[in-house]
């Protein structure tokens, strides 16, 4: 589903100097790649899953194309930078008009990543609108890219994954604090593991091995996979949040188990049917002509599951976060997904392709951007630039994310 907007003119090199600045600071440790961890305390900030702070109805984008959009294109001296501009639909309430609705320091966030890598894109939805879409590089067929162009999202993924089991945990067909189904999933584990709730594997407390590049290394799927993982106790660490594919590698079996359903098709009908997005499909089903190639290649993501195997547009991904309701997040709750002084979200890692998608002022903003490519090297350091960019853009105070878990 195409949201489209005119690439904005930036103002003054202040905005690209302070953006280079935050970039050459980035060196955060991303979950992708996390190990077994102290425990995490979650500092005091304010409570996103109160109902009287987020959003109690679902929101959707309004988006459609006029019969009067034109394209244009502008290059830099590595990349190609493209955008369609088209007239978006009046909102249906009256909005607050942006503080600075050029976006500046969005744009140079956008601009900066774009120079670095082979393809990138973003989008910023606020109260339910497309206030910004730009996309730089090529698809496979060779076509611009758009914003609307799917790519690999890496551990992103995760966020899609919690999305779907929240949805099913409010339809009542399955129970987030009741014991993982294992025998529903084809797995024998150890019989230690029979008493691990649900939710442990949402929050990365379940005591799942981490196992780190072993998910790209070999052959075959999550579902072979993971009774490798569980043929023993749970870790140690059960019971505090550490990092582990494993634990959304056997949610997206949950899902499919439950549904019925491949994975894919399962998070289409959960996720983004309810908000109109089409075009999310997995890395194991083989990359589209109107994708955005994944330069490492696909097939070394296929034990993902889950975890990390999605490829879907910052369009699609963007509206179907901005549809989280207050249900969801009581289901998608810290550590599962990370927060910070401006929201919450999640990143993404892996050689090739980094992701993020935030949620900020209350649920009021959300922000999706993935690059292909390796610049920055981490998902949250796509956080780093890009979430203080459209906070400076929209007022709201904060400096650096300070993401926990980090």
């Amino acid at each position: 589903m195409a949201i489209e907007r005119s690439t904005l003119a930036l103002r003054g090199t202040a905005v690209v100097t302070f953006l280079m600045l935050i970039a050459a600071g980035c060196g955060v440790t991303d979950s992708e790649s996390s190990s077994a961890a102290p425990p995490v305390a979650e500092p005091p900030r304010t409570d996103l899953t109160s109902t009287s702070e987020l959003p109690t109805t679902t929101r959707r984008a309004t988006t459609t194309t006029s019969s009067t959009s034109t394209t244009s294109s502008t290059t830099t001296s590595t990349t190609t930078t493209s955008s369609t501009s088209t007239t978006l639909p009046a909102p249906t309430t009256t909005l607050e008009p942006l503080p600075n609705p050029d976006l500046p320091a969005t744009n140079a966030a956008f601009e900066l990543l774009a120079s670095r890598n082979a393809a990138v894109s973003m989008t910023v939805l606020r109260d339910g609108v497309a206030v910004f879409a730009r996309a730089s590089g090529k698809t496979i067929d060779g076509a611009e890219a758009t914003s609307d162009s799917p790519m690999v999202v890496a551990s992103v993924s995760k966020l899609i994954t919690g999305l779907a089991v929240a949805r099913l945990h409010e339809q009542g067909l399955i129970d987030v604090d009741a014991q993982v189904p294992w025998a529903l999933l084809w797995v024998v584990p150890d019989p230690a593991w029979s008493d691990v709730m649900i939710r442990e594997l949402l929050t990365h407390t379940s005591g799942m091995p981490v196992v780190r590049t072993s998910w790209f290394d070999g052959s075959g799927d999550c579902a072979s996979f993971l009774p490798h993982l569980v043929d023993r106790p749970p870790a140690a660490y059960r019971g505090r949040w550490t990092y582990s594919n494993g634990n959304y590698c056997a949610l997206g079996l949950l899902v499919e188990r439950i549904t019925g359903l491949p994975l894919d098709q399962a998070v289409q009908q959960l996720v983004f049917d309810p908000v109109g997005a089409t075009g999310v499909h997995l890395t194991v089903n083989g990359e589209f002509p109107t994708d955005v190639s994944h330069a490492p290649g696909i097939a070394r993501l296929s034990r993902l599951g889950g975890a990390g195997t999605f490829i879907v547009s910052t369009d699609d991904l963007a509206t179907a976060v901005d549809a989280t309701t207050v249900a969801d997040r009581e289901v998608m709750s810290w550590p599962g997904i990370i927060t910070d002084q401006y929201g919450w979200g999640h990143t993404g890692t892996v050689s090739g392709a980094k992701s993020c998608a935030w949620m900020l002022e209350l649920g009021r903003t959300t922000i999706v951007a993935t690059v292909a490519g390796n610049s920055p090297d981490k998902g949250g350091a796509v956080c780093d630039i890009i979430v203080p960019a459209i906070a400076a853009d929209l007022n709201v105070p904060g400096g650096r994310p300070n993401r926990t878990p980090p």
